[in-house]
């Protein structure tokens, strides 16, 4: 006679105890071929050490710069404070009417803006320096055909103030939301754009995170759907972030008393707990999904019943 299938829960409860036994020696070896590496380094090498502090001290700083508040709060000020229209200006800041005006002021410094008439406005003639008519005529032409590239994308009616004592009305700031659809791909780019500036170890953090959030998503039967999985691998990448800054504080806290270079080694050693913690989850909603529902005695069928031959 067959056994009966095992319950969701007891399921998922012998399978995070199987695997947190082995994620916590998989660990334990990961620290010990750690330590025997930074130790062997450090006496092959002179110049070890201070690279090896430069990239715990950038970790640390990385956890506490990048982690996940940090990063909506970067995002949606981004959103807050600039300008948004609706032609493409430059592929690191799509559609940001903010940031083209000043790089515009920043390559034309000669020039402080566009007159009634339509001629740009010099600065003033004791700080030009002396230039030949037809090269500032040119300057002239570029600037101006820069300028109206930015201003005819502009949302002109939601944008016609730009003074900061008359602050727009609850419709005109309703309509702006609208606006900020488009800063979207700039705001992650900036978001990119300051993990990079933050030296490989902002990278290596968060290329970690994102790479096990992947990798737990694609091993998972569910969600079963791609686009969906593409779409919570930065939610779960986020969540594995606040798991690794208390990683980092608890090796912080418990071994900063004998070095202060704790953070490589525990990002190295806690590697595999943290592929679990993206992995269980998953595994708890793969079983929720698979669990049958209960049979209540209630035939529901959509067609009827198909005749039965009598004996």
């Amino acid at each position: 006679m067959a056994t009966p299938p095992a319950s969701a829960p007891d399921g998922f409860r012998a399978w995070f105890g199987a695997e947190l036994l082995a994620e916590l020696k998989l660990s334990a070896i990961f620290l010990s071929l750690g330590l025997v590496f930074v130790i062997a380094a450090q006496f092959v090498s002179p110049s070890f050490s201070t690279a090896w502090a430069r990239l715990n001290v950038g970790l640390t700083q990385a956890a506490l710069e990048q982690h996940p508040t940090a990063l909506l709060e970067r995002f949606a000020g981004r959103l807050a404070e600039h300008e948004y229209g609706w032609h493409p200006l430059a592929w690191s800041s799509p559609f940001n009417v903010t940031h083209a005006r000043e790089t515009l002021r920043a390559d034309f410094p000669e020039f402080v803006g566009v007159a009634a008439d339509g001629r740009p406005i010099p600065v003033r003639v004791a700080a030009k320096r002396r230039a030949d008519s037809a090269v500032s005529a040119a300057r002239a032409a570029a600037y101006l055909a820069r300028h109206h590239q930015i201003e005819s994308g502009r949302f002109t009616r939601l944008y016609r103030d730009d003074s900061g004592f008359n602050a727009p009305d609850a419709s005109t700031r309703l309509a702006r939301v609208v606006t900020k659809v488009l800063g979207v791909p700039d705001a992650l780019l900036h978001l990119v754009h300051n993990i990079v500036a933050g030296g490989i170890a902002s990278i290596l953090l968060a290329s970690g995170t994102i790479a096990i959030a992947a990798v737990a998503l694609w091993s998972s039967a569910r969600p079963a759907r791609r686009w969906l999985k593409v779409l919570l691998v930065p939610f779960l990448a986020a969540a594995l972030g606040w798991i690794t800054v208390l990683s980092l504080s608890l090796a912080a806290a418990l071994f900063g008393g004998f070095t202060a270079n704790t953070a490589g080694l525990a990002l190295f050693a806690t590697a595999p707990l943290i592929y679990l913690a993206a992995k269980a989850p998953l595994r708890l909603f793969e079983e929720l999904q698979l669990k049958p529902k209960p049979w209540d005695g209630v035939e529901r069928r959509r067609g009827p019943r198909p005749p039965t031959a009598s004996a």
